[in-house]
């Protein structure tokens, strides 16, 4: 039975008509739906914590950002706050400035794109994912998408999948969600983004499950672009994104337990170059933390190298490695760095493989030679 329960909520707006902006207040240029992702088991802790965090910063209130705004201080305050907190963020980020003649003129075509992009985010990774929402009063997105979700994941004894309203005090876990689609939306959307916005994402990060951009271009909307130089290759920097972007298209449907593992790595590594850091590392314990908080599950160390960034490295996705960790190539020492790190490997293995081949022929008179058979004829050239 599945123990995970999201708690949805959405910011933004319907309006595409770009041109009413001055005229219509608060177009949004972004839709945003957040889904913080919990277990069950865990929530009688976790309640306890946002009613803390309630009183501390809302006087009883409603955990919101009308009573934050402007107070970017505060926000980080609140934020580390939650990051005490075991739960887990995905969230679905839309351009609507991208819609225009997609032929989403209307509301109810826009949410029914947006329905559908939330749908698989959450649903293809949690195919048994229970959620839950504050009542809507109106004819908002999130009314239309519980009506989205049980035309299309109807229980059964396969899928117990299951869409309901927050109970009271769950409630504060849905505030939450929409604190945190709105600190986002200070991130994104041009209409309240703030200079702080590589704060919060610098806060949330370790909370950041999976975050879909659409569309997924190749922008550095948060870290400041790098100038081109040594530590920054513009053409190298997009070709580290074009192939890995060619794996999730590739990947993205296949439900294999180890492809889940390899699109969440490589979306962990995607995140942070595209909107942290294209030049920081990420050491083992935080992708293999990323993993096991994605699928629920511990995974070993042994398992992370050879099947999750093993077949990445075979499927052409490029990744860097070093003491520091893995990240995707930026600049020509990140290339180096990998093969720099892989000949401390490869070099102490071939010289071993060596002398235990010429002890063993040495002590044979020449009749046995390990390294004569065909599979390791590529090892045979290179040491002997």
């Amino acid at each position: 039975m599945q123990n995970q329960i999201a708690y949805l909520s959405e910011w933004g707006n319907s309006e595409l008509d770009f041109k009413k902006q001055g005229q219509v207040e608060s177009i949004s240029t972004h839709f945003i739906v957040t889904a913080l992702l919990v277990n069950k088991s865990d929530l009688p802790e976790i309640i306890p914590i946002l009613e803390a965090v309630r009183t501390r910063y809302f006087g009883g209130a409603s955990i919101g950002s009308e009573a934050v705004g402007n107070d970017h201080e505060k926000r980080k305050q609140i934020l580390e706050d939650l990051d005490e907190i075991g739960f887990k963020i995905i969230a679905i980020i839309v351009d609507k400035r991208q819609l225009v003649g997609q032929g989403l003129h209307f509301k109810g075509s826009l949410f029914k794109f947006l329905h559908g992009l939330t749908d698989r985010e959450l649903y293809s990774i949690y195919p048994d994912l229970e959620m839950s929402i504050s009542l809507p009063m109106d004819e908002s997105f999130m009314k239309g998408f519980i009506g989205y979700v049980q035309q299309n994941h109807i229980s059964n004894l396969f899928n117990q999948s299951d869409f309901g309203f927050a109970a009271i005090q769950e409630t504060l876990m849905v505030q939450t969600a929409s604190f945190i689609a709105e600190t986002l939306a200070r991130c994104y959307d041009e209409t309240v983004i703030t200079d702080q916005r590589g704060d919060f994402i610098e806060i949330l990060k370790s909370k950041v499950l999976s975050v879909k951009f659409w569309p997924d271009t190749f922008e550095h909307t948060l870290a400041n672009k790098p100038e081109p130089g040594p530590s920054y290759d513009p053409l190298l920097a997009e070709l580290s994104i074009k192939l890995a972007n060619g794996f999730f298209n590739r990947k993205s449907s296949d439900r294999a337990q180890q492809a889940i593992d390899q699109i969440s790595c490589l979306g962990y590594l995607l995140f942070h170059f595209k909107h942290i850091n294209p030049t920081r590392y990420i050491t083992s314990f935080e992708l293999i933390e990323h993993v096991r908080a994605r699928r629920g599950k511990n995974v070993s160390l042994h398992y992370f190298q050879t099947k999750v960034i093993a077949p990445l490295r075979d499927a052409g996705v490029l990744i860097a490695s070093s003491s520091r960790g893995y990240k995707l190539p930026a600049s020509h020492q990140d290339l180096y760095d990998f093969i720099g790190h892989s000949n401390t490997i490869i070099e102490p293995m071939l010289s071993r493989v060596k002398k235990f081949r010429d002890q063993i022929v040495m002590a044979t008179d020449g009749k046995l030679d390990v390294l004569a058979a065909d599979e390791f004829k590529l090892i045979r050239k290179v040491v002997l």
